[in-house]
């Protein structure tokens, strides 16, 4: 049971930092795409967009990953509570 537990943090911790790169790689994309072809406003677009959907993954990764912490935090604080009492 605690084996299956860790197993399933650790994918959720993977998935997490798994946005985290993925908005950190779209920022990069769309900052190269908007300095190399600032003449085109195609290019212009797409790289802005890049750009605001990379802050989001990051932002969301970031965010879950906060919350996880905090989850875990709180979990681990009650049951050393309980094993205090007992």
């Amino acid at each position: 049971m605690r084996l299956a537990r860790e197993q399933t943090h650790l994918a959720r911790e993977r998935t997490i930092l798994a946005h985290i790169r993925t908005g950190i790689s779209m920022f990069t994309f769309g900052t190269v795409i908007v300095g190399f072809c600032s003449d085109k406003d195609f290019a212009t677009e797409l790289g802005t967009i890049a750009i605001v959907v990379g802050m989001l993954f990051f932002l969301g990764g970031w965010i879950s990953y906060a919350r996880s912490n905090r989850r875990i935090r709180t979990v681990l604080a009650e049951i050393e509570e309980s094993l205090e009492c007992d």
